[in-house]
């Protein structure tokens, strides 16, 4: 009986953690959709590129360039 509830908890575990990716990688994806979305917005409709335009294509660098590239080798040292 104990190693079926220890189981069961072990499985409801694992399925909130798959959850919380899950979660992670689709708010990771909305940003970056929102952002991309202002930036492309702003390029067509301006002429000038403004300081809030400036500061979506610096984020859309660090969260598309730098932040799957970190997340890769952050992943690689753990082996």
């Amino acid at each position: 009986m104990y190693e079926r509830i220890k189981s069961l908890l072990s499985h409801c575990i694992n399925i909130v953690a798959a959850v919380v990716l899950l979660g992670a990688c689709l708010s990771y994806v909305a940003i970056n959709t929102v952002i991309m979305t202002h930036v492309i917005n702003s390029w067509r409709l301006d002429t000038y590129v403004t300081l809030d335009t400036g500061l979506g294509i610096v984020l859309l660098v660090l969260l598309l360039g730098w932040g799957p590239v970190w997340i890769a080798r952050a992943f690689k040292q753990q082996r």
